[in-house]
């Protein structure tokens, strides 16, 4: 006999839209304000010509955004930030940027680095590696020069330890990939690009093979609060969104402000946009524009968060703790935020008897069933913060079932195989959530083969939510740099339920 588990939690409607008054979340700090420091660079017109955007100004606009965002819904205060657009944009003053401004920050505060121009992939004598443009970039045989590496970037943020670091860069690395095919296909370049589209004269100075190789290695600094957002991935170009024209700006920027800015990505409407949620929405609003404009995404849009824990962090918070998902109490909206993707009717759970049910009712169940093929997790959160993790679980596994739910086959849990059952035996109340993953999830063998028992609250949050978000957060198919990366494919519902006396 299973004692069933005082574990579950979350109302299963939408709660009230609160105003968001919010920190980023890789940089939420708590307390009285402090002086943040934001380096903003936008660039259109590069002296060499040829690498300036054929869709001018929507850089200029995207740094405007961005520092718009910044000093209003995240915080800060208008000397935090140095805007560097166009001619001001050098190399050397970015990296002065990026070492003497954002350098005045102390531990503790938030530093937050963002790019909008021109980035490219080039050969070096380590290996292939990512660049970014400044106005000063020049093409040349071979390669560019006066180009920044992200390497050297990602060295000087990483000299900031102990601050809340976030980059966000709105630029590619595969141009020459979409270029040829531009080239082949329509015997023209790909205007909206954020990649040099060089004509065939031109074309001759980047150095093509090396995007067959895996990027040079840049290990973190450990211990670093670092969370890194890239509009696309490797084998994809970052796209200027021409339908407003002549207004352009960036497809990842527009999505990514609008998402913290209007609380479009706070999927639950909890008031917290979490990293994961905000990832979910960049990913929805770049795949629809790709939907409208094919011919410009011949690889995709799947735009990219990477860092430490990154997708357990909080990108918007009403409260402005910065508490990332996996500290304190478990929760069920916790544990939304984490899952990101909106509910959805493609699946649904019920309980049998349906809630609520009196003490003592013997043999509970929980029915999943799912309008399409997927991967099924089946959690409870009671309103104590139990979690009980009821699917997959080691007895399933034991049987047979690799965690697979079919379209229209439900799954029970338990059922006859079980050799158990659930009985009320505490008065409580709690949510089941069921995340139904259309792609494989990469999850280890320990979480695919767990007891079905109350997880200790210090295993929730130090090894199952970590494990979960980032399975979620890292793409299908994108194990290489020539993968056409997509986002994992997912729905949720949501089940409450109450034991009464």
């Amino acid at each position: 006999m299973m004692r069933f588990m005082r574990h579950l939690q979350i109302a299963a409607g939408p709660i009230a839209v609160c105003q968001i008054i919010v920190c980023l979340a890789a940089l939420m700090t708590a307390g009285p304000a402090l002086a943040d420091k934001a380096l903003i660079v936008g660039i259109d017109s590069y002296r060499d010509s040829r690498l300036s955007a054929e869709l001018g100004g929507g850089a200029r606009a995207d740094a405007l955004r961005m520092q718009g965002l910044l000093t209003g819904t995240l915080g800060y205060g208008k000397d935090d930030i140095q805007l560097l657009v166009d001619d001001q944009a050098t190399g050397t003053a970015i990296l002065a940027g990026l070492r003497d401004w954002l350098g005045r920050s102390k531990p503790g505060e938030r530093v937050f680095f963002y790019f909008a121009g021109q980035g490219q992939s080039a050969k070096t004598g380590s290996g292939r590696e990512d660049i970014l443009l400044p106005f000063d970039a020049a093409a040349k045989p071979g390669g560019f020069g006066n180009a920044l590496s992200r390497s050297e970037i990602d060295r000087q943020l990483g000299r900031l330890a102990g601050r809340r670091i976030t980059e966000v860069i709105d630029s590619s690395h595969a141009g020459t990939v979409t270029r040829a095919i531009s080239v082949e296909a329509s015997g023209g370049g790909n205007p909206a690009a954020r990649s040099p589209q060089l004509d065939g004269s031109t074309r001759s100075i980047v150095v093509e093979p090396a995007l067959g190789e895996e990027p040079v290695a840049v290990p973190e600094p450990a211990g670093l609060d670092f969370v890194k957002w890239q509009a696309v991935s490797p084998a994809q170009t970052a796209l200027v969104d021409e339908e407003p024209a002549p207004a352009y700006r960036g497809v990842f920027t527009t999505a990514f402000a609008d998402g913290i800015e209007k609380g479009l990505a706070d999927t639950n409407g909890n008031g917290t946009v979490s990293n994961q949620e905000l990832l979910d929405y960049v990913r929805a609003q770049s795949s629809a524009y790709c939907g409208r404009h094919r011919d410009r995404c011949e690889m995709g849009l799947t735009p990219m968060l990477s860092g430490e824990g990154a997708a357990l962090k909080v990108a918007a918070d009403k409260t402005g703790s910065g508490e990332a998902l996996n500290q304190g109490k478990p929760t069920a909206d916790k544990i939304l935020d984490l899952l990101g993707a909106r509910l959805s009717d493609s699946v649904t759970v019920e309980q049998f008897p349906p809630s609520p049910v009196r003490l003592g009712t013997r043999d509970m169940r929980f029915k999943v069933t799912s309008s399409q093929d997927g991967f099924l997790i089946l959690l409870s959160v009671s309103d104590e913060g139990e979690v009980v993790q009821l699917f997959p679980n080691a007895i399933a596994a034991a049987h047979g079932k690799d965690g697979r739910i079919r379209a229209g086959s439900p799954i029970m849990v338990p059922d006859a195989s079980y050799g158990m059952r659930f009985d009320a035996t505490s008065v409580t109340k709690g949510t089941v959530l069921a995340l139904v993953a259309v792609d494989p999830l990469k999850l280890s063998k320990g979480f695919v083969t767990r007891k079905i028992d109350v997880i200790p609250q210090d295993e929730v949050n130090g090894s199952v939510l970590p494990e979960l978000a980032d399975s979620l957060a890292r793409p299908a198919n994108a194990d290489g740099v020539k993968a056409n990366a997509k986002a994992v494919g997912r729905s949720v519902a949501t089940m409450r339920y109450e034991i009464v006396p």
